[in-house]
């Protein structure tokens, strides 16, 4: 992981907060495939702790939650099975040392009383194993897309979008940007003044071309 000074970790972690994924996805972050669902709070962002787990067992992940820090993402993959990773203690003993949430490929427990935000498969109501993990602090194959420790992680009702390290900042730079392009259009919406773009569109689709009347799927 990137080394970064707290204090501009933290503000870059706040400045991405404020913002929606759908957002941040539209200025170059790479979202993730659906998969997983919120439990709790629909909203969590931070920088990515990852562990490979052993199927059923959830060892890696109580290890990354007493290492957590402020601002932490628990990724966990792996764990497998019909057995839930995450509960409300795990919950609080991250929360409790600051940690954002947790993403993790396979079931959580106690959906109502969970200390953080959880986004996960679904729910199970069988304990796990703590006997043994593969890996902790080491990229990750999450959904698809590889995480890698450090990485910046926004999760909400839309999906979920990672943002890596090393592009974090430009990709705050770009994010005003679509935001002022989405505020003008709505301006215009309620304006009623909105559809030159659909109508350039309509006009340049291949089967306008060659005569086609029929609209637009």
């Amino acid at each position: 992981m990137d080394h970064v000074p707290a204090s501009a970790a933290e503000s870059l972690r706040q400045a991405f907060s404020a913002l929606a994924s759908s957002d941040v996805a539209d200025a170059g972050g790479r979202p993730l495939p659906p998969g997983l669902q919120p439990l709790g709070a629909a909203k969590l962002c931070g920088f990515a702790r990852t562990v490979h787990l052993a199927p059923g067992d959830n060892l890696g992940l109580q290890t990354l939650a007493v290492q957590a820090g402020p601002g932490d993402v628990l990724v966990a993959v792996g764990g497998g099975g019909e057995t839930a990773l995450v509960g409300e203690l795990l919950s609080l003993r991250a929360a409790v040392r600051g940690a954002a949430g947790f993403l993790v490929d396979g079931y959580a427990r106690d959906a109502s009383v969970l200390a953080l935000p959880v986004f996960a498969r679904g729910t199970m109501p069988r304990k796990p194993r703590r006997a043994d993990f593969v890996a902790v602090d080491e990229p990750v194959d999450l959904l698809g897309v590889t995480v890698t420790p450090g990485d910046l992680l926004l999760a909400d009702e839309d999906g979920i979008v990672l943002v890596p390290r090393r592009e974090a900042e430009a990709i705050l730079a770009r994010v005003a940007a679509v935001v002022h392009t989405n505020e003008v259009q709505r301006a215009q919406i309620i304006a009623g003044e909105d559809l030159g773009w659909l109508e350039e569109a309509l006009a340049r689709r291949p089967s306008a071309a060659s005569g086609s009347n029929q609209p637009p799927v």
